[in-house]
């Protein structure tokens, strides 16, 4: 039997799930503001965890009542419908054929109704999956002109918190292309991996086009040392 990663939702009192609800309750105060509901995580490269760290925020904030999609932004490697064992038949590679032009009325309505058959239920309660789709021939092209900022407006209206996992922003442009679309970025880093000159020039690229990143999420830290994270909240800061 496969093993689940949704470690929120099944294992509620490990120290894994503290972790998330004190990244939640961080999220939320920066959410005084309603009209803040975006964010994007990202990383700098390949294998650090940023599919799983969107899951598991995206649970631990729908346990706090809070109604959560998740858009699996990844277009070449999306894995949000195998961590929710989802099919990936269609999803937001269609819809953003959909989304290039000038939004008409009859586009409009026609979106709507796509966004009803390709947004899926999870078993997770107010959590909500819009996968990946299939992969197109152009993914950076594609998503470069879609009209993003519709989309956000229109799905800002029926969700409380919007979750967009990224490609690696090192490695592709895509995550660039959220920077000012969304309220917040987050970078997720792996303990004793990621380098630093990597990551410090992730968070320049995502700065340098408008993007505001409040903190680094560090992921995938030894068993023997998480009490030594523990008390610095499992992040750290990067110097200017």
């Amino acid at each position: 039997m496969e093993k689940s990663e949704i470690i929120v939702n099944d294992f509620p009192r490990s120290p894994i799930s503290e972790s998330f609800r004190l990244f939640r309750t961080n999220l939320l105060y920066l959410f005084e503001d309603d009209s803040s509901k975006v964010i994007c995580i990202t990383s700098s490269n390949a294998g650090e965890g940023k599919s799983w760290v969107t899951a598991n925020l995206a649970v631990s904030c729908a346990q706090y009542g809070k109604k959560v999609l998740i858009i699996d932004s990844d277009l070449r490697k999306g894995r949000q419908h195998r961590i929710f064992k989802k099919s990936n038949r269609t999803g937001f590679s269609d819809l953003l054929k959909e989304l290039r032009g000038k939004m008409e009325k009859e586009k409009i309505e026609k979106i709507e109704e796509e966004l009803k058959i390709k947004i899926q239920d999870t078993e997770i309660n107010n959590v909500y999956l819009l996968t990946s789709g299939p992969v197109p021939f152009n993914p950076s092209e594609l998503l470069g002109t879609a009209n993003i900022d519709f989309l956000l407006d229109l799905l800002k209206k029926e969700f409380d918190l919007i979750i967009i996992d990224t490609p690696p922003a090192s490695i592709i442009t895509d995550a660039l292309i959220y920077a000012k679309k969304v309220d917040y970025m987050f970078i997720v880093a792996a303990s004793r991996k990621t380098k630093k000159e990597l990551l410090l020039n992730t968070k320049k690229a995502i700065e340098a086009v408008g993007g505001k990143i409040p903190g680094i999420i560090l992921n995938q830290i030894a068993t023997d040392r998480r009490k030594e994270y523990s008390k610095s909240y499992q992040k750290y800061v990067l110097e200017k």
